[in-house]
C-alpha cells in the first residue's frame, strides 16, 4: 500500500478498499461478531458465523479481539476464512491508543495482528490522551504508513476518558495538525453510556468518520443497553449520517437473536444500508 491511500478523510466518500461493494448509494454494512452473543461465540468460535453473514449479504465482518480465545494466533486462518465467505474485515481491538502523551506498548502488536487479518481497518479506543509532542505524532505517522491497513480509528466507548467529546476532539484536530491520517468509528449508542449528545458529536467530529457502529439503545434498571433500534432510531441516524462522509460504512452492533438468525442479519442489513 502506498502512502497516497493514507490521506485525510475527504468530504465526498469514504472507502476501505477491501470491503466489498460499496458505494454512496448502498454502503457497505457489517456485522460486529459480538451481535451473535458471547455465549455463542466462545462456543463455536467467530468463525462460524461468517457464512451466517455471507448468506445475509453483508460486506464484512468486524473481528473482536476480546472474543477470540486465549493464545489465539491464527490471525491468518481466520482472515482466510473471511475472504473465503467474501467479507471484508475490521479488526476490533478494545486496547487503547495513548497512554497520556505515550503511544500505548501495545499499539505496534495490534497492527501486526489487524496485518495477519488481511484487515482493512483497525479500531482501537481512545485512551487517556493529554496531548502528544510532534516528534510522538511523527511516530504514529510512520507506524501508519508501514501498515498495508488502510484505516487506523479511534472510537468513542463508555468511558469518560474515551467517550466524550472534548478529549475525542483534541486527539483527532492534533492528528489533522500533524498530518496524521487517524480516522474515527462513532458509535451512535456509546454517547448514552457518558452522557454527550450524539448530535453535537457528529456536528464537531464528522468529517474525521470512516466508520459507524449502529446500536440502538434502551433503558433497564437505570442504565443503557444496546437494542435492535425502533423507527424513531432509525430516523434519528438519518440526521447523525447527514454529518457524515456519503458511502460511509456501517456495522451492527446490536444483539442479533432471532429463530433464523439469516434471514433476521439480512433484514437488519438492510435497514442500514439504507439510511
Amino acid at each position: 500500500m502506498t502512502t497516497t491511500s493514507l490521506k485525510p478523510l475527504q468530504d465526498h466518500m469514504v472507502t476501505f478498499p477491501k470491503i466489498l461493494r460499496t458505494t454512496p448509494e448502498a454502503p457497505a454494512v457489517l456485522v460486529a461478531t459480538s451481535a451473535y452473543g458471547q455465549e455463542l461465540i466462545a462456543a463455536h468460535g467467530q468463525a462460524a458465523v461468517l457464512p451466517w453473514l455471507a448468506a445475509a449479504d453483508a460486506d464484512g465482518v468486524e473481528i473482536r479481539r476480546e472474543l477470540l480465545p486465549e493464545g489465539f494466533e491464527d490471525y491468518t486462518g481466520l482472515g482466510q476464512a473471511c475472504r473465503d465467505n467474501g467479507l471484508g474485515i475490521v479488526y476490533s481491538a478494545a486496547d487503547a491508543l495513548w497512554a497520556d502523551d505515550r503511544l500505548a506498548a501495545g499499539l505496534t502488536q495490534r497492527l501486526e495482528e489487524a496485518e495477519r487479518l488481511g484487515a482493512a481497518a483497525i479500531k482501537l479506543s481512545l485512551g487517556q490522551y493529554t496531548g502528544a509532542s510532534p516528534a510522538t505524532w511523527q511516530r504514529l505517522v510512520k507506524l501508519v504508513a508501514a501498515s498495508p491497513v488502510d484505516r487506523v480509528m479511534i472510537e468513542n466507548d463508555q468511558t469518560r476518558e474515551g467517550g466524550t467529546l472534548a478529549p475525542l476532539a483534541a486527539c483527532l484536530e492534533d492528528a489533522e495538525a500533524a498530518d496524521c491520517p487517524l480516522a474515527m468509528t462513532f458509535d451512535i449508542g456509546n454517547w448514552h453510556w457518558t452522557g454527550e449528545d450524539p448530535i453535537q458529536a457528529a456536528e464537531h467530529l464528522g468529517r474525521f468518520v470512516a466508520y459507524v457502529h449502529c446500536k440502538g439503545v434502551v433503558q433497564g434498571q437505570g442504565q443503557p443497553h444496546a437494542s435492535v433500534p425502533d423507527l424513531c432510531e432509525l430516523t434519528d441516524w438519518r440526521v447523525l449520517m447527514a454529518h457524515f462522509p456519503s458511502g460511509v460504512p456501517r456495522a451492527i452492533e446490536y444483539p442479533l437473536q432471532a429463530p433464523d438468525l439469516t434471514a433476521f442479519t439480512r433484514e437488519q442489513l438492510h435497514r442500514l444500508r439504507t439510511l
